[in-house]
């Protein structure tokens, strides 16, 4: 029997029972699980064409878009000290499968900064993520997935995550004036799970680093919405990403099922998003790994994934793109460079990733 067969069976029925209990159904309360929060409202400012820029406010971070395949695009700062050296920025191609392929990269400014310039033939926007007017959410901060059950297969736990409303998600992005949905939803059948790195070093409100990837795909790249599925910060907390409705499931069109669980199609991997889950790692694993608890957490959540659509972590596949038909073939389990032509998720993670996640994934599905 293949492993495939095995994972629809009862690995997989048993990951679809747990997760069957992270619908609305009663649960321990969660301390600040429900009631307004107030966050900060994403400031950013464009740049103009070339040279120095002064945004004329503090500012946290540059959003940089370009074209891909730019590899000679750098930035630098303006400090008391005066200019900075250049330092390159590693431009993410991704997209929106509806729509032309896309670079950006969001670089972190150093403390006091009052001025950057950017060398590419790119567009740029300073960031602010501190001094918005306060955006009041409301809601649970708070889910499980899955939920707390006997049921819960060999070595998978229920996994809290933060919702959109808990981590500060500005749903007025996902709209035009008119209340159009700029992105609206489309689901297909799951076929592979893909790892990616943001490729910034992580601030000390990891929340507020999940609202400046939202920014820079959702505003500057005009997506209308973040465009991973789950996002993981170095504390191993998990961040709800790509809306996919109101039913409190993320991810998925509902409760998925083992084989023909439908994730909500995100920009994560362009040319191959439709059926593909990415998750999303905060941190730059260019020269170094992943802490230990974000890696744990990784293994952990691509666990529970596999479990309730049934992708088999140690299997080839052919990937069909549901739009064009075309087959790829490609790793169930993958990384963001196994798709495309990019430096993600970081060379040094790269490296280990069969050893520090891939093995570990299916040792506890075995």
């Amino acid at each position: 029997m293949r492993r495939r067969t095995l994972l629809a069976g009862a690995t997989a029925a048993a990951g679809l029972t747990a997760l069957s209990t992270a619908l609305p159904s009663p649960r321990p309360a969660l301390a600040g699980d429900v009631g307004d929060r107030v966050v900060p409202r994403v400031l950013a400012r464009p740049g103009g064409p070339g040279g120095l820029v002064r945004p004329g406010m503090r500012f946290d971070m540059v959003a940089v878009t370009g074209r891909p395949g730019e590899t000679d695009t750098a930035v630098r700062f303006e400090t008391a000290d005066g200019l900075g050296g250049w330092r390159p920025v590693h431009l993410h191609s991704e997209g929106r499968d509806d729509r032309g392929q896309v670079a950006g990269a969001l670089v972190r400014a150093p403390e006091g900064a009052t001025g950057y310039e950017v060398r590419s033939g790119g567009e740029a926007a300073a960031v602010n993520l501190r001094d918005g007017e306060g955006l009041r959410l409301g809601g649970p901060e708070q889910a499980w997935l899955p939920s707390r059950s006997s049921d819960v297969p060999r070595g998978l736990a229920p996994l809290p995550f933060r919702t959109r409303a808990g981590w500060g998600a500005d749903e007025s992005w996902r709209f035009d004036d008119e209340g159009t949905d700029l992105w609206e939803a489309e689901f297909h059948p799951a076929q592979a799970l893909t790892v990616h790195h943001t490729a910034i070093p992580t601030g000390d409100d990891h929340a507020a680093d999940v609202r400046a990837v939202y920014y820079l795909h959702a505003v500057r790249q005009a997506w209308g919405d973040i465009g991973y599925h789950l996002l993981i910060d170095p504390d191993g907390v998990v961040y709800e990403g790509r809306h996919s409705g109101g039913d409190g499931v993320p991810v998925f069109s509902g409760l998925p099922l083992p084989g023909r669980a439908r994730p909500v199609t995100a920009g994560h991997a362009y040319g191959f998003n439709q059926g593909n889950i990415g998750v999303c790692l905060l941190g730059d694993f260019t020269d170094e790994l992943p802490t230990r608890a974000a890696q744990d957490s990784l293994v952990d959540v691509l666990r529970v994934l596999c479990a309730v659509t049934g992708v088999d972590p140690a299997e080839r596949i052919d990937y069909v793109n549901p739009a064009t038909g075309v087959v790829t073939p490609g790793e169930a389990l993958s990384r963001h460079r196994d798709w495309l032509a990019t430096e993600c998720p970081g060379n040094a993670f790269a490296e280990v990733f069969d050893s520090a996640v891939r093995r570990r994934v299916v040792s506890g599905l075995a």
